[in-house]
């Protein structure tokens, strides 16, 4: 299996496949009353600057995503950027493609003049723990802990 990450720009085809992972994935998040898979997806076809999406591709196909983002789950702080919609399609879980996300997130980060990344999760922990991610907050939203990592760019 060959892994690789690309700007989201590079593959509009992605689109389609990716609103429906993200949908899947998502579902209290993106349905009819709620967000748009397809129109975040869409915010981030750029080369430059925030939302940047990254699209990882196992074997030539689409099989992950995520995105820089200036805010996370609409909260608006001085960190940025975020990391956000980390998600790989199921049956290549456990094959890399989130390492190598996370890792070409710092890299277009730092290509964008960052320092640091952050990430908020309440469930992503041991993988932004390995990848070196450092818990930088913990809050309570919705009465459930959700953790603020933050890495180098």
């Amino acid at each position: 299996m060959t892994i690789t990450t690309a700007l989201l720009i590079d593959h509009p085809d992605a689109i389609e496949g990716l609103t429906a992972l993200l949908d899947a994935t998502w579902p209290d998040w993106y349905n009819p009353r709620g967000a748009s898979a397809r129109t975040d997806l869409s915010e981030r076809m750029r080369r430059d600057g925030l939302p940047l999406g990254i699209v990882a591709l196992g074997d030539g196909n689409i099989v992950g995503t995520c995105a820089l983002t200036a805010t996370s789950g609409g909260m608006v702080t001085e960190r940025s950027p975020w990391l956000s919609g980390l998600v790989v399609a199921p049956k290549w879980r456990r094959h890399g493609v989130a390492t190598a996300l996370l890792g070409r997130a710092r890299t277009e980060a730092r290509r964008l003049g960052q320092k640091r990344v952050y990430a908020l999760t309440a469930s992503a922990d041991p993988l932004l723990a390995r990848e070196g991610w450092a818990v930088s907050d913990v809050l309570l939203m919705s009465g459930e802990p959700h953790r603020i990592f933050m890495a180098v760019a």
